[in-house]
């Protein structure tokens, strides 16, 4: 409970200030006790903390409902979070990762634009340090928690963390339990991965390959390795059943030095000339592209990812490279998009469990012909 109001300081100021005006300050004294959205009074708890008397509070809380700054729940009380300026919190995968920038970035225009608080922590892709950045957000009595991590095991703490706070919390890209979700149907994007890279087979190799190497990342959970699951369904859709032996799973970790290493692993062997690889993300598939430059000419290698990061578009427009393509998840309309979503549950409106955002398959094809068009409109 909060300290009562010195009773004299407020009787000083009325025989000395002519302008002083006590319903005023009583109100005011009563809203000092709602330091954050998150804490609920009662009015017997009100005319405790304050000392203002039983129907002069009511009244005063009656009317802060009617005018929409407090709002009512049975006997409760609690601010309105609209009646101020909102504080988000966006707790972000790494400031490393170019995809997850370039989120922070399209969220933090649409935040100033909405006139919304926005204070961001980055998880430095490390699940203590998500757990820690979930304390210290629920610590700061943030109005909405956006968590975009990517570790199964942490999920539901971090879930419980903003619950028991109460709260609202948006997991990004890997869903939460208990939580609305906001992002790419995982499967599905995969899906559209494997169609497009089993049409480049089509294509190039007449459907014929060698080996298929699905870049995995196992500590992400099974949401996201819902990618790869997808990949290899529109694969085989495409390309009829694969064989066992010709399906290879490696765990790249969603990293662009792991999934170097274990590629070339793979490629020293020499004996599997044909290759196609999908990766669980676009740090996968740099990585994967850096394995197939090092390995020289003896093997056919196409690649792709998800996300559809600047960082890798600028590979896939590279003639040269073995990277066809990625699955664009259109960072840059994130920020609008989630923050149109997040406002109804601030207000304590019903929303949707899940967002799903549009994807799309960048391809090399489009892209090269998208940057040669760009470049002959800045020579004009």
């Amino acid at each position: 409970m909060k300290n009562k109001p010195d009773g004299m300081r407020q009787e000083v100021s009325r025989k000395i200030d002519k302008y002083w005006v006590p319903i005023i300050a009583k109100t005011i004294d009563l809203l000092d006790c709602f330091g954050s959205a998150a804490e609920s009074w009662t009015l017997e708890e009100v005319v405790k903390m304050t000392g203002i008397p039983h129907t002069t509070a009511y009244r005063i809380l009656h009317t802060l409902v009617l005018r929409d700054y407090l709002n009512q729940s049975g006997r409760q009380y609690r601010l309105n979070r609209m009646r101020r300026k909102l504080r988000f919190g966006f707790a972000n995968l790494s400031k490393h990762i170019c995809i997850a920038v370039e989120i922070q970035r399209s969220l933090e225009r649409a935040a100033t634009a909405a006139g919304i608080e926005l204070v961001v922590w980055d998880n430095d892709r490390n699940a203590d340090t998500a757990l820690r950045n979930a304390e210290e957000m629920a610590d700061s009595k943030v109005d909405l928690a956006i968590e975009f991590q990517l570790f199964e095991h942490v999920a539901p703490v971090i879930s419980d963390i903003f619950s028991r706070s109460e709260i609202p919390l948006i997991s990004l890209v890997n869903p939460h339990h208990g939580t609305v979700y906001f992002g790419v149907n995982n499967y599905r994007a995969g899906f559209s991965a494997g169609v497009a890279v089993a049409e480049y087979a089509a294509r190039h190799w007449k459907s014929q390959l060698d080996a298929l190497l699905l870049l995995e990342s196992p500590l992400a959970g099974r949401t996201i390795q819902s990618r790869l699951v997808g990949a290899l369904k529109g694969i085989q859709e495409r390309l009829g059943a694969l064989s066992e032996k010709s399906v290879h799973h490696l765990n790249g970790g969603g990293d662009k030095a792991m999934s170097k290493a274990a590629v070339a692993s793979f490629l020293k062997s020499g004996s599997k000339k044909r290759v196609l690889i999908v990766a669980i993300n676009d740090e996968s598939a740099i990585g994967a592209v850096q394995a197939a430059q090092l390995a020289g000419s003896g093997s056919e290698i196409a690649i792709v990812g998800h996300g559809g990061s600047s960082e890798i578009a600028d590979i896939i427009a590279d003639p040269d490279s073995p990277c066809i393509g990625t699955v664009n998840f259109h960072a840059e309309r994130y920020g609008s998009d989630l923050l149109s979503f997040a406002l109804p549950i601030v207000r304590g409106r019903s929303a949707p469990v899940v967002h799903y955002v549009p994807h799309e398959f960048l391809g090399k094809d489009a892209l090269m012909r998208e940057r040669r068009e760009l470049a002959m409109a800045g020579s004009s």
